[in-house]
């Protein structure tokens, strides 16, 4: 029979938006994702690159959730507008208008589930010269460890007793990829609060602080995929950007 590579893929997505109204909006969307596959030489920064085809004549055997699926997202960006200042309830005139009037805080937050994970044997024992080799599983024994990211990152993301080395001559009997094999996920926060003050003849002052990356949380890389390296299952980069501030100041006619 013909040999086919194919994908498929499927999106759920739910939104629910509020407009500024009594002082505050609302913007959350959520989506559930799952794109599966049998092709090869994909990847992206936070999930290995995979091999070959493990048997080149059962592609239909390779067939499954792809290295670019993201199960779960959840993007929420929410404004407040404090009740101070002029048309508030509080401190509608005066100096206290001119420090707390007018500021508006602004949070925007990105979260979701990590990428699967393709899991390959360093020593390439098949034979076959040129085809990708796994390891084996070994039956009761957990793949992912637990706890939280942070521990995990530290501790190990991949248990390595869950495998041994396929014999020589023979195909290890790890799948391409599994549904819960994944790695890390990825959050992020952000926090925006901003004022404009009017000064007089027409004048405007704005004001405004960003704070990126509000909570410090690491972007943390896939662990290390290759069975039979001393750092197998290990994380041992970390992307993205630390938190920082930044501030703006301007004068508007």
């Amino acid at each position: 029979g013909q040999l086919q590579l194919d994908s498929k893929a499927t999106n759920v997505v739910t939104r629910w938006n509020k407009r500024m109204t009594n002082g505050y909006a609302l913007d959350v969307n959520y989506t559930f994702s799952r794109l599966e596959d049998n092709q090869f030489g994909e990847s992206n920064s936070f999930s290995n690159r995979q091999g070959s085809a493990l048997d080149n004549y059962d592609l239909d055997g390779e067939f499954g959730v792809s290295l670019l699926d993201v199960a779960h997202r959840l993007n929420v960006n929410a404004t407040v507008q404090l009740p101070f200042g002029e048309g508030h309830r509080w401190l509608a005139e005066g100096v206290g208008d001119a420090l707390l009037g007018g500021w508006t805080v602004t949070v925007a937050g990105r979260y979701q589930t990590g990428f699967p994970l393709n899991i390959s044997q360093s020593s390439n024992n098949s034979g076959l010269l040129g085809s990708n080799q796994r390891p084996n599983l070994v039956p009761g024994v957990e793949v992912m460890t637990t706890g939280s990211q942070e521990e995990r990152a530290v501790s190990g993301w991949i248990n390595p007793a869950a495998f041994t080395s396929a014999p020589a001559f023979t195909l290890g009997n790890v799948p391409r990829t599994n549904p819960d094999w994944r790695g890390p996920g990825q959050r992020t926060t952000d926090l925006a609060v901003s004022k404009t003050q009017p000064i007089g003849g027409g004048k405007t002052l704005s004001l405004r602080v960003d704070v990126l990356n509000l909570f410090d949380d690491p972007l943390f890389l896939s662990p290390v995929t290759t069975f039979g390296t001393a750092t197998f299952g290990q994380i041992t980069t970390v992307g993205g950007f630390a938190r920082s501030m930044q501030f703006q100041v301007r004068l508007g006619w």
